[in-house]
């Protein structure tokens, strides 16, 4: 149970936000009242720090619920009073409300006059113009599956990579969702169809569709039904094209053709909400087009903090492994490890991206390379390319992605074949779920190591910007995660009970957003203190309870700039965050 405690909010001097250039022009171009689709980012975003502070010793369930509940908290705290400013405009002024938690976000339409007044807000860091883009990842070759294709037992990458000897240890993915976030799919498949998610209490049958907003996520165009066929296709039809044919796979049909983020980070929250163990995403946005990759990484370090492996495309784009911008975003953000070979460190996200090799284990000649840079970013600034550095490499690992047979859409018995980094993705997600069949206590970071240390030698030696670490090898993964001890897997340290996350943001100029969790319930005091230890504010005091509480407390008009403590006390727990108060 957790609590949501909205403070009165008090009128203090604060820093308003900025228009981004794409929007001004889009301000300009609009017709007198013309609503305009724009993203807001309120101040702040959820502590990871405090996620990973307080999920330590979880279960992996455990996990995801806590992260995905501070997540929630976090956002409706920091979005409120935009969202109430948007509420009070008439409705031909604003339309289209849509908060996000996955990235601390707001989509609406607005009025350039409504644009305005919003900016000046000082919980607003910027609003920018809710571009849309072709984020499918087109194959490079689509045809009917040969009868050569289709007499395999199994499709060739499913051999290749090992899964045949992984099935015969008895792990053939059962027990492990995987969300398939892509152009729905074609779940009345015989491959597919007894491998679909339903949640018959909630009435979800299949997954969701974020295109059309409904609960009927058949595929309309094929790629992702072929996606999912290389997760979990179990061979009724003639030829087993999945990679763990018990898996459980949950279809997330998201708007492909000039797509805007918020689908995506839709099915991502679905996600999470819905105890996945692993996403596949078999698309990206090219650099061409401008992506906010900021956004993008918030939503993969979310994703990780959740405790969720993520399975993403680098592209079909080619181009030079010695220069940076052909990884489609967000498959350049970073990976949940950092091989040894990565000298040049940062931070961590979800996601392992996966290139594409052929038959002989050759690279696609159309597999994007990196590497990829995040040192222009803020406020990572990290992953620099200028010498001794080298930039982050990209991709991560590769896997079978030319000449890949799988599912096909208007058929329910049907096969095709697809070549590009999309069909490499979902080999790689479903050899996340045979990892997890395996041994289910495993971390993104674990997995990913095991994924990435056992995987066939190609290329230069090492990891590089082309194959990766390698092409993937399942058995031996396989194998090194039952090796891993259940309390070494998890690292399992007792958490403290009685925890305060980091005060966001800080410097404060206004608002201060933090979280506050306690193991048991009890009366909570929390204060607010100087550096003489005089106690300068109340924050709240009475009983909370067991779990997560956020808090929105705006700092008095009274209160001079410095340094100040936020500090939680109940008997003879405390717990103390600092707060910097700069006007």
């Amino acid at each position: 149970m957790k609590y949501i405690m909205l403070l009165a909010i008090i009128s203090a001097i604060g820093v308003a936000g900025t228009i981004t250039p794409d929007l001004q022009e889009a301000m300009e171009l609009a017709d007198t009242g013309e609503t305009i689709p724009i993203l807001i980012k309120p101040v702040g975003r959820v502590s990871l720090e405090y996620i990973d502070q307080v999920a330590s010793g979880m279960t992996r369930d455990e996990r995801c619920q806590f992260a995905a509940d501070a997540m929630k908290d976090f956002s409706r705290e920091a979005q409120q009073g935009i969202i109430d400013e948007l509420l009070s405009w008439p409705e031909d002024h604003v339309a289209d409300i849509e908060p996000s938690w996955i990235v601390n976000a707001i989509g609406c339409r607005a009025t350039a006059d409504v644009i305005r007044t919003l900016v000046q807000r000082d919980d607003v860091v910027y609003i920018r113009f809710r571009s849309r883009a072709d984020i499918l990842i087109e194959p490079v070759d689509v045809h009917n599956a040969t009868h050569e294709e289709q007499s395999r037992a199994n499709a060739w990458g499913v051999d290749q990579i090992g899964a045949p000897d992984v099935w015969a240890m008895g792990y053939e993915g059962s027990g492990i969702l995987v969300s398939v976030v892509d152009t729905g799919v074609n779940y009345l498949h015989v491959d597919l169809h007894n491998q679909m998610w339903h949640d018959t209490d909630a009435g979800y049958h299949y997954g969701w569709d974020f295109a059309d907003n409904d609960s009927d996520p058949m595929d309309e165009a094929g790629h992702g039904s072929h996606c999912a066929g290389s997760v979990a296709s179990n061979g009724n039809a003639g030829t087993n094209c999945g990679v763990a044919p018990q898996a459980t796979v949950m279809a997330l049909r998201v708007g492909t053709t000039f797509a805007d983020e918020q689908d995506v980070w839709d099915a991502f929250q679905f996600s999470i909400d819905h105890g996945v163990d692993v996403i596949s995403t078999s698309l990206g946005w090219p650099q061409s087009v401008g992506p906010q990759r900021q956004e993008w990484r918030e939503s993969e370090e979310n994703i990780l903090a959740a405790g969720i492996c993520h399975s993403i495309a680098a592209g079909n784009e080619a181009g030079n492994p010695s220069t940076p911008g052909d990884i489609r975003t967000p498959g350049d953000c970073p990976p949940p490890w950092i091989h040894p070979d990565q000298t040049t460190t940062g931070g961590l996200t979800a996601c392992v991206t996966v290139g594409a090799t052929d038959i002989n284990d050759n690279i696609a000649g159309f597999s994007s390379v990196g590497y990829s840079t995040w040192m222009f970013d803020a406020p990572w600034f990290d992953y620099p390319d200028t010498s001794p550095n080298i930039g982050l490499i990209d991709p991560d690992i590769c896997g079978p992605g030319v000449n890949i047979t799988s599912c096909t859409w208007p058929s329910t018995t049907g096969y095709t074949t697809m070549s590009g980094t999309s069909m490499a993705t979902p080999h790689l997600a479903g050899c996340m779920a045979l990892i997890l069949n395996a041994n289910s206590t495993l971390s993104p970071a674990q997995v990913d190591s095991l994924l990435e240390v056992t995987a066939l030698e190609l290329g230069t030696v090492g990891k590089d910007n082309i194959y990766g670490s390698g092409r993937v090898q399942i058995l031996p993964a396989v194998e090194g995660a039952i090796s891993v001890g259940i309390e070494e897997s998890m690292e399992r340290v007792p958490a403290s009970g009685f925890v305060l996350s980091p005060v966001t943001p800080n410097p404060v100029h206004s608002s201060a957003v933090f979280g506050f969790y306690t193991d048991i319930g009890s009366p909570v005091e929390i204060t607010v203190f100087d550096l003489t230890g005089r106690i300068t504010a109340l924050i709240s005091s009475g009983a909370l309870p067991s779990g997560n509480s956020s808090f929105a407390w705006t700092v008095p008009e009274t209160m001079g700039n410095g340094i100040y403590f936020i500090r939680a006390t109940s008997g003879s727990e405390t717990a103390v965050s600092r707060m910097t108060v700069l006007r």
